[in-house]
């Protein structure tokens, strides 16, 4: 988590929290985590690198 955190706030130019309370953080928290999901999920589309896994999938009977 800590490593995405520091790519939001450096990609995105995250600084500071716009809003007080813990309800709002929480809010802002998700819709960045969700941007930055977006993001990731944009940039392997345009590198053509859907529809593969990391790993081989293991075949089952």
């Amino acid at each position: 988590a800590e490593g995405s955190f520091a790519n939001v706030k450096e990609d995105m130019n995250f600084r500071r929290y716009l809003y007080k309370g813990t309800k709002n953080v929480l809010a802002q928290s998700v819709l960045l985590a969700i941007g930055f999901d977006i993001n990731k999920l944009h940039h392997k589309i345009m590198a053509g690198r859907t529809g593969t896994h990391l790993f081989e999938l293991k075949k089952t009977a």
